[in-house]
């Protein structure tokens, strides 16, 4: 711990410097700024969360930015950020990290390349990453979650959530598991409202909470609560905002001490239902250390919820002592991760290390001939215009096509305004191949209307699900089926070495139904 932290102790703090310890607040630039600077020197924040806005080009200045935030403060801070991989990754410049359900489909040891990039992320300050998922995708219409799960069987997630975890352990940065008691069983997406889970407890224990109770049993140091009602613990308050859930079952019968930090208060299901005041009243009496708010990230907001957590803890509302439970427990954990060295690695090393396992992923679900793809072979892609699939996905990012890596093969891009079905019908007569592209198919949507045109040619076509699984069920008939699990640059040039060398090693890491 840097040394001006050496007099971080509880008995130290004010009141006004506890309730700050227990916010982590996000902000806007790239450097530091005079919002930064009243969070930290105003508001005593004592968490700092970063997402792709606030990321330079240039990572140095990235490092620079979380020098000055630690600078900044007179106390350690938590400066965190959500490096999941795959389609969450906020930090493009580092080692890349493929997503949960890639990794899982190379049925690979994951322990060292989220050691390699944790401590990418410790050289650039962080000591946080809200990762990994553990979640259990058991829901093939779940819009959030989907290949950012490990898999939908219970096990598979925490073999591989525990390993993740003890990469980001090695690398000392802070792991917090998300999102308990777990967000794969719904079908709506909580950045925008409440879903629920009627389960019972027996049937929880089995699937959504066996990955987190493995964990804490391997030592897991930080969870993420979810914005989910669960009514068979909770009727009234989701997990965040839920005692029942939180002390009574995470912290009491689990018996699990780490820190327990929110998932974003400003997300439609906690925002729609609840005011600034309930919101935090709830959290705390529920046993939540860290309250994360980010949204608009305005600074007067920002201002109202330290106004507020300091007006309920002076109404009686809330406890101090529930505060300095809180607060030990993050004084004790940033004594371990805020400072701690990181270990100095080729990057081009690590790249080729990435590169061999996203090589290993795609995957070969069904096929009725040779899905290699020759010189000599004339090849059309069918490739769906990519927006922002989910809000928690990258604003950022600029989206490349299969074409992009795959030479020779001519490319149409479609979306939901394509019409000229009888055009194409004629078209695809012309190729060897057709490679239809997928992306989050729904029922009856643009998607199955144009698969629906290539009936005649459907031997010759290959399905590539570009991110969810679960796509094929939605087209009749498919007969040829490749699974990637991200559409990133690394996942698509992947796909397009294996379609030429006709090497597929990855395993499907969920159950489909034909």
């Amino acid at each position: 711990m840097k040394e001006k932290g050496s007099n971080f102790l509880l008995e130290n703090l004010s009141i006004e410097e506890k309730i700050g310890q227990m916010l982590m607040f996000a902000f806007h630039g790239t450097e530091y700024n005079e919002q930064l600077d009243y969070q930290l020197k105003k508001l005593h924040v004592g968490g700092i969360i970063h997402f792709s806005r606030n990321i330079s080009d240039d990572i140095e200045l990235v490092k620079k930015l979380n020098e000055d935030i630690q600078r900044g403060s007179k106390y350690p801070v938590f400066i965190g950020v959500d490096q999941e991989g795959g389609m969450v990754t906020r930090i493009a410049n580092i080692t890349p990290f493929p997503g949960a359900m890639t990794l899982s489909a190379t049925q690979s040891d994951i322990t060292d390349i989220c050691y390699y990039e944790a401590n990418d992320l410790k050289r650039l300050g962080f000591n946080m990453n809200f990762a990994p998922v553990a979640d259990v995708n058991n829901n093939p219409l779940n819009p959030v979650i989907s290949s950012r799960s490990y898999s939908d069987d219970p096990k598979i997630v925490a073999k591989y959530v525990i390993e993740a975890y003890k990469g980001f352990e090695k690398a000392g940065v802070l792991a917090t598991l998300k999102h308990f008691p777990g967000h794969g069983d719904v079908s709506v997406d909580s950045h925008l409202s409440m879903p629920y889970v009627s389960k019972d407890i027996n049937e929880l224990e089995k699937v959504e909470l066996f990955p987190f109770k493995e964990a804490i049993k391997s030592g897991v140091n930080g969870i993420m609560a979810a914005h989910i009602l669960y009514k068979s613990f909770d009727e009234k308050y989701p997990a965040t905002l839920s005692k029942k859930i939180i002390k009574g079952y995470l912290r009491e019968k689990l018996g699990y001490d780490g820190l327990v930090i929110t998932d974003s208060l400003t997300m439609g299901a906690i925002q729609a239902n609840f005011s600034t005041a309930e919101i935090i009243e709830n959290c705390v009496n529920a046993g939540v250390d860290i309250m994360m708010f980010c949204g608009k990230a305005d600074l007067d907001g920002q201002i109202e919820v330290y106004n507020t957590f300091l007006d309920l803890v002076k109404s009686g509302k809330i406890k101090e002592e529930t505060i300095d439970e809180a607060v030990g427990r993050i004084i004790k954990l940033k004594g371990k991760y805020v400072n701690g060295k990181y270990v100095t690695t080729d990057s081009n090393a690590l790249k080729e290390k990435a590169k061999e396992l996203f090589e290993k992923s795609p995957t070969i679900v069904k096929n009725s001939m040779d899905i290699s793809i020759s010189e000599n072979e004339k090849v059309l892609i069918i490739f769906p215009k990519v927006r922002l699939l989910t809000l928690v996905d990258n604003e950022t990012s600029e989206y490349k096509t299969l074409g992009t890596y795959l030479n020779g093969a001519d490319e149409i891009i479609i979306d939901e305004d394509f019409e000229n079905f009888e055009f194409l019908v004629q078209k695809v007569n012309k190729y060897d191949k057709i490679i239809m592209a997928t992306l989050n198919v729904k029922a009856n949507d643009y998607q199955v209307k144009v698969f629906s045109c290539l009936s005649n040619v459907v031997e010759k076509t290959i399905v590539v699900s570009l991110r969810s699984p679960y796509d094929a069920m939605f087209l009749k008939g498919v007969k040829n089926y490749i699974c990637l699990y991200e559409i990133t640059k690394w996942s698509l040039e992947s796909l397009a070495i294996c379609l030429k060398n006709g090497r597929f090693l990855g395993k499907l890491p969920i159950k489909l139904e034909e």
